[in-house]
């Protein structure tokens, strides 16, 4: 088995983290980093737009550090659960990925813009519609 590094792309309700989860949960060692759960403060989602440089940057050090202190594990699964709209969002990762040794599979999660209401009815996160539109567009 190989390490592979998943870079999950979509926007806001399209089912990113239930596919992190069920990724995670496909091996015994496998970690789902994602920015907001950074924004996580006693159980609750609590997003300050002032921190978000900050927690994207703390988001891809931690999983820096996960690959690698697992450098030469035999089978070890990075999951990276982030909107990743734009290819900049997430060149960091695939960089530290192939820097120690992981194969990277970007994962884009099909949208219809027809169905944004719905993705801002289900996001686990509060991310209302306008938001979610912006990113579409």
């Amino acid at each position: 088995m190989d390490k592979i590094c998943y870079i999950l792309r979509g926007l806001p309700g399209t089912g990113k983290s239930e596919l992190a989860k069920n990724l995670r949960d496909s091996r015994t060692d496998a970690r789902v980093f994602s920015t907001d759960r950074l924004f996580m403060v006693d159980g609750e989602y609590q997003f300050d737009p002032s921190k978000l440089g900050e927690y994207h940057a703390k988001n891809l050090l931690q999983a820096t550090h996960f690959m690698r202190k697992r450098k030469k594990a035999p089978a070890p699964l990075c999951i990276i659960d982030n909107t990743n709209t734009q290819e900049w969002e997430y060149a960091g990762y695939v960089e530290a990925a192939k820097e120690n040794g992981f194969m990277v599979q970007i994962i884009s999660i099909d949208w219809k813009r027809e169905d944004i209401p719905l993705y801002a009815e289900r996001n686990s996160h509060g991310v209302p519609e306008e938001a979610i539109q912006r990113m579409a567009d």
